[in-house]
């Protein structure tokens, strides 16, 4: 009890120890900062790399800009389902476990190891048609009646949305060519299904889909999915992945930590800066009594 009184009273525990507090602090988030700016270039590299590779394997000689972007999104999809196939029988067996693995859950785990089969094929994939300039999202599969049953891969060409399920290597293309939209699909299963290979889970027949589990945190995404029906609409808000935010992870925390950060630092060079005119003040008193002290009484009448 001594000890909570202790904390509690105006001159307290923690405030006769902020200066030592506020230290730790600043260097704990120095060295966040540090780590997360050293794992958001070291992802930043790696999916460079593959979007260069994805580049460079595309013809553009002879090609209409919209067969370019097609291109592109389909050797996204071998590719990513590829990686993901030769990882996935080693770690869905024997997945890692960690902070980072547990807590963090960065975009190149998902790489490394395809141990959230279809979420980190459809992470990964998004994060690379990021690198390639595309705005993405994740459409929540209904699968035999049961909402967010499967993950696939939403991007945007210039001629709309287009799905991608890159953990079975699926995309479809519609009587003209071009690559078809989710709705497109769900519209007319009998013709799409013929491009869907042997082993496909037949499962997974585009019944319906949502894009955000509004319902996950009670109370707080709710009132934030009114505020986005009041500033962006309906039609636009029921589209919305928030799911895609969470592909530059240590961007986001990098951004975080640096906000607080400045509001640490902010708060420390106040402190340092009332504590120093303080101390002018005072030693300006003592200075002024010790002369007050110093000065002989004059003669009396």
């Amino acid at each position: 009890m001594s000890f909570i009184r202790r904390i509690i009273r105006p001159n307290s525990f923690l405030i006769k120890r902020r200066k030592y507090i506020l230290t730790f602090l600043n260097g704990f988030l120095l060295a966040c900062l540090f780590y997360f700016y050293i794992e958001r270039q070291y992802e930043n590299n790696i999916f460079t790399s593959l979007a260069a590779y994805i580049q460079n394997s595309v013809s553009t000689s002879d090609s209409s800009p919209a067969s370019i972007e097609d291109s592109l999104i389909v050797k996204s999809v071998h590719l990513v389902h590829s990686l993901g196939e030769r990882r996935m029988p080693v770690f869905g067996q024997y997945p890692i476990e960690g902070v980072k693995a547990n807590f963090i859950q960065p975009v190149t785990l998902d790489l490394m190891t395809a141990q959230g089969a279809c979420g980190s094929h459809a992470y990964v994939l998004g994060r690379l048609l990021q690198e390639l300039n595309m705005e993405v999202r994740f459409p929540q599969m209904t699968v035999e009646g049961r909402s967010a049953g499967h993950i696939v891969v939403e991007a945007k060409t210039s001629h709309g949305w287009v799905a991608l399920d890159p953990l079975s290597d699926v995309f479809f293309r519609r009587q003209d060519g071009r690559l078809a939209a989710f709705n497109d699909v769900k519209n007319n299963w009998n013709y799409y299904q013929q491009q869907l290979p042997p082993d496909y889970d037949m499962s997974y027949r585009y019944e319906g889909v949502r894009y955000t589990n509004w319902d996950k945190i009670p109370v707080i995404m709710p009132l934030i999915k009114n505020i986005m029906y009041w500033t962006m609409g309906k039609e636009k808000t029921d589209s919305y992945s928030l799911r895609s935010l969470g592909l530059k992870k240590y961007n986001l925390f990098f951004n975080i930590t640096l906000g607080v950060y400045l509001l640490v630092c902010l708060f420390t060079i106040n402190l340092v800066i009332k504590a120093r005119r303080k101390a002018a003040f005072t030693n300006a008193n003592l200075f002024s009594t010790s002369n007050s002290a110093a000065v002989p009484a004059g003669p009396t009448a």
